[in-house]
């Protein structure tokens, strides 16, 4: 999962700016929340995890956009 936000992080950067980075923390904020309600402690685990995964990537996006001014465009 962490492999797949990296990637997700730059293109999404790339296409739709850097813009929609709260939405990830919000969806980051609710898997977590969810994840005190669920009973089976696999799913639990694994929506909590991917919360965290999201709410981190949030920020991300944003450093993402300064890395891309910075580097030379192709």
């Amino acid at each position: 999962m962490i492999g797949f936000l990296h990637i997700a992080v730059v293109r999404i950067e790339r296409i739709w700016g850097s813009q929609i980075w709260p939405g990830f923390i919000v969806l980051g904020l609710v898997l977590g929340v969810a994840s005190l309600f669920v009973e089976n402690v696999l799913v639990s685990a694994l929506l909590g995890v991917n919360g965290f995964l999201f709410a981190w990537s949030g920020p991300e996006l944003k450093k993402q956009k300064e890395r891309a001014q910075r580097e030379p465009h192709n």
